[in-house]
């Protein structure tokens, strides 16, 4: 039976059904407005939380990668698409075929920019450390060495992390560890870099079972990027939170925790009132603090607040809700340092060192930072070596501090501009190769077993020895079998 009714009409039907149907779908999932759209889909994406806008990314991405696959025009669109969403929020996808980097030279960086190490468990060190280290460790000497005798430049293992400040720094210390134990000098060039690791760990370690080793003196790497970020930009940083409708308080307080200590975890912010309230100098005064001078609704000094956070005593300025209720930092934003250059790839760079400097750095909204950024990475991995094949990167190299994705919620800032650092210079002193430090250890170990009459395993040899055996086997039994055919004949 014919169908009533023009053609154009039924298709105009089919057309507003889908319509209402995918604007229904889309008051569910609001991340789909982004890939329905034809039009408006930049603004659709500015408006998603940070959560639904990384799953309009990873929708996109998805369809955008099955282009390899076959060419349509529903992922070529998504591709598209994909490309201007991530202009907009500041973002390009980047592909690498970089150099691959040991895992041992992104645990040093780690090591490096956060200024601690984790302990190895007790089950990992046999497998983890090498044996000369467990070996001479166990074993001290009678007698004390000598400081001359300790030459760390004579190791190719510290070379590795000699390139790093924060390790020069603390060559001293681990040192003195060594003469103090009378540890056999000769150690230093046998150690790997995990032996050198745990030769941090012992030699910082304050308690036993400290599972989390502190070694850098002073402030570090990343916390020093947070508080010069502050302390220069800290008034427009305050701008762009105060404009995404956050207590003033909390923007205030976490704005003077990063200027004073580099700190961005808002679980560890204490949050103060930034006037004089009734609560507050009832505090203060059951603290015999005098407040005489202090009026109710006044600007607290910043100076008042600083020594009683130093005090350990914040909780007396804490900030409330109306209800009294004090405000709790976990409530709030967090925020994360990101490398905009890539740890996994900073064997593109002259010295691994730089991947830690703060023009690669850029404070980041923790949620964005785990939930976009990070959420399409690919990684590539041959044996214990990575490297990035597929990542995000921003398209302003200056970009600093990152709070949303419209404009107006990004800074750019130029740390790399002027002159070289000493710390700069004195990097480009220590550059040296991975894999020739590695050779050159092989060598001092080979040499020590030789002298020592160490018996050696080595699988290769072992395993090519056997195989040749068996071929030597299987061939004798071969002969032997036409030999009797031959005969029997």
């Amino acid at each position: 039976m014919a169908q009533k009714g023009s053609k154009y009409k039924r298709k105009h039907i089919v057309e507003v059904t889908n319509q209402r149907s995918e604007e229904i779908e889309i008051s569910m999932k609001p991340y789909l407005a982004v890939l329905y759209h034809n039009r408006g889909y930049i603004d659709d994406f500015y408006n998603l939380s940070v959560e639904d806008a990384g799953r309009a990314y990873e929708m996109l991405s998805k369809l955008a990668n099955e282009m390899g696959k076959k060419k349509t025009k529903l992922n070529t669109k998504a591709a598209d698409k994909l490309d201007e969403i991530l202009y907009a929020a500041g973002f390009q996808r980047a592909q690498y075929d970089g150099k691959y980097l040991h895992k041992q030279e992104v645990l040093t960086i780690r090591m490096d920019f956060y200024g601690t190490i984790d302990r190895l468990k007790q089950g990992l060190r046999e497998r983890e450390l090498s044996s000369y280290y467990r070996e001479l460790m166990a074993h001290p000497l009678q007698k004390r060495p000598k400081t001359i005798e300790y030459n760390f430049e004579s190791s190719p293992s510290w070379k590795l992390f000699s390139r790093f400040q924060s390790f020069r720094l603390i060559e001293k210390n681990l040192k003195a560890y060594l003469i103090k134990n009378k540890i056999d000098p000769r150690i230093l060039g046998l150690m790997t870099p995990r032996d050198f690791s745990d030769l941090v760990v012992q030699s910082f370690s304050k308690q036993h079972d400290e599972q989390k080793i502190t070694f850098q003196k002073g402030i570090t790497v990343r916390n020093e990027f947070v508080r010069d970020l502050a302390q220069r930009q800290g008034d427009q940083m305050v701008d762009m939170l105060l404009k995404q409708g956050l207590d003033e308080r909390y923007v205030y307080s976490m704005i003077n925790m990063m200027r004073r200590f580099g700190k961005y975890n808002s679980s560890k912010l204490v949050i103060t009132e930034l006037r004089f309230t009734e609560r507050v100098l009832a505090d203060l005064k059951k603290e015999h603090i005098n407040c005489k001078d202090f009026k109710l609704g006044e600007p607290i000094p910043q100076v008042l607040i600083d020594s009683l956070i130093d005090a350990d005593k914040g909780y007396l300025l804490a900030a409330r809700d109306k209800q009294g209720k004090k405000l709790n930092g976990s409530d709030f934003p967090s925020f994360e340092v990101h490398h905009k250059h890539a740890v996994s790839d900073a064997g593109d760079l002259k010295s691994v060192a730089y991947v830690n400097y703060k023009h690669n750095l850029c404070l980041v909204r923790a949620d964005i930072h785990s939930l976009f950024i990070h959420r399409c990475d690919k990684v590539k991995q041959r044996g214990e070596m990575k490297s990035y094949s597929k990542r995000l990167e921003f398209v302003d190299p200056n970009i600093a501090f990152v709070v949303g994705f419209r404009p107006n919620e990004r800074m750019s800032f130029n740390f790399a501009r002027g002159k070289l650092t000493k710390r700069h210079k004195m990097d480009d002193k220590h550059i040296v190769n991975y894999v020739e430090c590695m050779k050159q250890l092989a060598l001092n170990q080979a040499a020590y077993d030789r002298l020592h009459h160490r018996d050696v395993f080595d699988v290769n040899q072992e395993v090519e020895r056997y195989k040749n055996k068996s071929y030597r086997k299987v061939s004798k039994q071969r002969k032997m079998f036409l030999k009797r055919a031959v005969n029997g004949r």
